[in-house]
């Protein structure tokens, strides 16, 4: 079966058995008689393809469908209820339910909107693919200035995304004295296939240490503690949609809130935090601070 229809079918088999929280096998089977994916029109969801994919989620994604025979040989998901918004699975999970509403809601597409996200994750089930079976990519790339595509071979380690681009993170066979992999955004690949060369990821490479004391895709500088001061008005934004897995919440008042951060204060950080305004000040350090300030006069400047 082809990746992209595999991956179909494991996002229709995950949503439908995160959907209904329990199901049985007749369930599913009923239920996949009438999915819009099921091209074939098939009876029952067989056995064996029901197995196979089973095995093939947990593999892939770390999404664990398990039977309760306690309670009538029934389908789960295990540990569903344990799991954080920050955690992949879950992540999965809201993603495969949300792909399978707009495919199977056709009348709806003018009811659910998204933000517009770059062409490139259309090539998503082959890197997730690649990554899986260890087999390296051959891609056409054309970074911004470039007068022309490159084409070489890429042996992927993991996928990124952020602020609507997706990024793949993988080393490169025509730099091959470079120990660090590349980050390659997916809306600048022209063309991309899987090869049936194997490649093999570093023993000991975490795709979450990579990116760590960062924010976003950009790795250059070093972690550094940062403070910051808002406005209460501002702080719930804060709270629920924390701008960096180190934030903390250090004070809190009627009239602000401080957070503290350790992460590289990289130009993409920097811009978060101008998004805020005047309802955040920056505290440390200090440099930091100067430079807040210096940019504050120059806007000024602008608009006298």
């Amino acid at each position: 079966m082809a990746s992209n229809k595999l991956f179909q079918r494991y996002i229709w088999l995950v949503d439908t058995i995160y959907s209904a929280g329990e199901i049985t096998k007749a369930e599913i089977d009923r239920r996949w008689s009438r999915s819009a994916y099921n091209d074939n029109h098939e009876a029952v969801y067989s056995e064996r393809a029901f197995h196979r994919h089973k095995d093939g989620i947990l593999e892939m994604f770390g999404i664990d469908i398990i039977c309760d025979r306690s309670r009538g040989n029934v389908y789960r998901i295990a540990n569903m209820g344990g799991m954080k918004n920050g955690d992949v699975r879950a992540w999965l999970l809201n993603t495969f339910a949300v792909s399978n509403i707009v495919n199977l809601a056709g009348d709806m597409q003018d009811k659910i909107l998204f933000e517009q996200i770059p062409a490139g994750n259309r090539y998503l089930s082959t890197i997730v693919s690649a990554i899986s079976e260890k087999r390296k990519l051959q891609i056409t790339y054309q970074r911004f200035g470039s007068p022309e595509p490159h084409t070489f071979a890429v042996g992927p380690y993991c996928l990124k995304v952020f602020r609507q681009r997706w990024y793949m993170v993988g080393k490169p066979d025509d730099h091959p004295e470079e120990e660090v992999p590349r980050i390659y955004s997916l809306d600048r690949v022209v063309e991309m296939q899987r090869t049936d060369e194997k490649y093999k990821i570093p023993k000991g490479f975490n795709a979450q240490d990579f990116f760590a004391g960062h924010y976003g895709i950009d790795r250059r500088g070093v972690p550094e503690y940062i403070v910051i001061r808002v406005a209460e008005s501002a702080a719930n934004y804060l709270r629920s949609l924390p701008l960096h897995e180190s934030q903390v919440e250090l004070e809190t008042s009627s009239e602000y809130a401080i957070f503290a951060f350790t992460v590289s204060p990289t130009y993409d950080f920097i811009q978060a935090l101008r998004t805020y305004g005047a309802d955040l000040e920056v505290l440390e350090p200090l440099s930091l601070r100067i430079r807040f300030a210096h940019d504050a006069e120059q806007l000024a400047d602008l608009y006298k």
